[in-house]
């Protein structure tokens, strides 16, 4: 990775800390956080991505896109964190975020603007729910199964369109805002794949179930929500390799795995 990377995982540090350059602000989950990676502050998606934005994004306040010279000057601020559901990221996250959003694109400098908003979020609200309820020895598959997977997604939506709604109003009309989607980590060596039906639980509830009333998934909600607040979908499913690209915990990608999420992203932000 590149070794002036300026990564800040804010914490007590103050917006009006930040150099007056523009900014790459993340917010999310595990994955955001980079947990899987050797190193996550370097090898994680949201750095990795951070990296191809500096090569290739066009960060121009002028109008008139740049992008051979890339955003050299793009910090990232990374606010992710494990374990984070969508009511958690709202709860904590979002109130560090409005509040760089609030001082950075409400000022007068369009130098220093949060240019692009990363989001991965989702997967811990429905994955504890549903493998209780779906899988042995706790639950398989039938109406309690079926009626969690349906209860929580539907929470997830009305959730997703509050933080998107409020992500938006806080970052107006300009910054690029990008939500991803996830792959099935219930391959390999994941414990959960050795139940039967487990990896087509993982998909299904990602992607949706077929013809009936769980035909859509967790992507789904995401892709019906999104574009009512002019955000971007990156589409992560599928990219990665079932026995290459994860830790085997049922939950995390690995450095590969990283890389190719990230690639994902730069395929929404890089011309």
């Amino acid at each position: 990775m590149c070794a002036s990377l300026a990564v800040v995982a804010l914490g007590a540090l103050a917006p009006s800390a930040l150099a007056a350059n523009p900014v790459q602000l993340s917010l999310g989950d595990s994955w955001g956080a980079g947990v899987g990676s050797a190193a996550p502050a370097t090898g994680g998606y949201v750095p990795r991505l951070n990296e191809a934005l500096r090569e290739g994004f066009s960060c121009s306040p002028s109008g008139k896109p740049k992008p051979n010279q890339g955003c050299k000057r793009l910090e990232l601020v990374n606010l992710s964190v494990g374990g984070a559901t969508t009511p958690s990221l709202i709860a904590g996250q979002l109130p560090q975020a409005q509040q760089i959003l609030a001082e950075r694109n409400g000022n007068q400098n369009p130098r220093d603007d949060v240019e692009v908003v990363t989001v991965s979020i989702g997967g811990n609200d429905v994955f504890g729910p549903v493998v209780a309820a779906c899988t042995p020895p706790l639950g398989g598959p039938g109406p309690a199964c079926f009626g969690t997977i349906g209860a929580e997604l539907a929470a997830y939506q009305a959730d997703l369109a509050s933080l998107l709604g409020s992500l938006r109003g806080a970052a107006g009309a300009d910054a690029r805002i990008v939500l991803g989607t996830y792959d099935n980590a219930i391959v390999g060596s994941c414990p959960i794949a050795a139940v039967p039906g487990g990896t087509a639980l993982g998909a299904g509830v990602l992607e949706g179930f077929g013809p009936g009333p769980l035909a859509n998934g967790l992507h789904d909600v995401m892709r019906a929500v999104a574009p009512a607040f002019g955000v971007e979908i990156a589409e992560v499913f599928g990219d990665l390799d079932p026995n290459a690209d994860w830790t085997g915990d049922c939950l995390h990608p690995n450095d590969a795995g990283h890389q190719k999420v990230a690639n994902a992203f730069a395929d929404v932000l890089v011309d």
